[in-house]
């Protein structure tokens, strides 16, 4: 993979679990008790986090021994709970080699290395055989994708008849572009916002056959609320800081990234959408 692209770039950073495990031991978990539930306040960035992931998982109908690709799937946290939760046979495929690594490196942590199978790739050349697999999905990814229309035309050609695609992602709001940094993008040069309703007519231009389309920006814009509330609340009494790991994975400029992603979503210059397809069966 080639560590010069931009994109991989702007998510590469080192020692990814280990600073990760690191922060862990802080709040008073040894590596060797390390649990998939301490995973998830740090491995689950995108909005909402589990509780999202769980939600777009649910609507994808996933069962036991399904086959399931996650695109875009940074270090984990969705693959492991598609293997864990849901008992799927896992590809998690992404760009970028240090992710890919914190990824493997946190299977192995948590005894899932036999279930997730990472591999690095681009999401618009995906290296597996037509009709592979039985869902796939990506949560927080196309905002780093331009040529989305040939990234559902992959999608599609993977999946067997019958199968599911399903996507969690931030869409272009109605009210201008956002400021950057943001999360997945230190400018606007990497980052590919569309409306949703423009994911939804190139995915139906492929074949994939819209079966759920849900608008959960209002649903984001109130978790935000709730978390900066509760972090008020718990700094307020004299609490310890939040689980967290913004400052790991989105480096120096974490805070700000933050920041500029709350108040595009409070001011609608984004929004977050999610859908789930179906490959009609022939």
């Amino acid at each position: 993979m080639d560590r010069d692209n931009p994109v991989a770039a702007h998510y590469d950073r080192t020692s990814l679990a280990e600073a990760l495990v690191a922060r862990l031991r802080d709040h008073g978990v040894e590596r060797d008790a390390v649990t998939l539930e301490h995973l998830a306040a740090l491995d689950q960035m995108h909005v909402r986090g589990h509780e999202a992931t769980v939600e777009l998982l649910d609507a994808l109908e996933i069962r036991k021994g399904m086959k399931v690709l996650d695109l875009g799937a940074g270090i984990g946290g969705p693959a492991r709970v598609l293997a864990s939760r849901y008992d799927a046979r896992v590809t998690a495929l992404d760009l970028t080699p240090a992710l890919c690594e914190a990824n493997r490196e946190l299977n192995r942590l948590v005894g899932l290395s036999r279930r997730i199978k990472v591999i690095e790739g681009d999401a618009t050349d995906l290296p597996f055989e037509d009709a592979t697999f039985d869902r796939v999905v990506t949560i927080h990814a196309s905002m780093n994708i331009d040529r989305k229309r040939t990234m559902y035309r992959e999608a599609h050609r993977v999946l067997k008849p019958g199968g599911r695609f399903g996507f969690y992602d931030i869409v272009a709001g109605v009210a201008g572009s956002p400021d950057y940094p943001m999360p997945w993008a230190g400018d606007d040069s990497v980052s590919f916002l569309v409306p949703p309703s423009t994911m939804r007519a190139l995915a139906e231009e492929v074949g994939l056959r819209a079966l759920d389309f849900r608008d959960l920006t209002n649903a984001s814009r109130a978790h935000m609320v709730r978390q900066q509330e509760a972090a008020a609340a718990g700094k307020a009494a004299g609490g310890p800081p939040p689980l967290q790991a913004g400052d790991i994975l989105m480096g120096p400029t974490a805070a700000a990234k933050q920041r500029n992603l709350r108040r595009a979503v409070k001011e609608a210059r984004v929004g977050i959408a999610m859908a789930v397809f179906e490959k009609p069966r022939k």
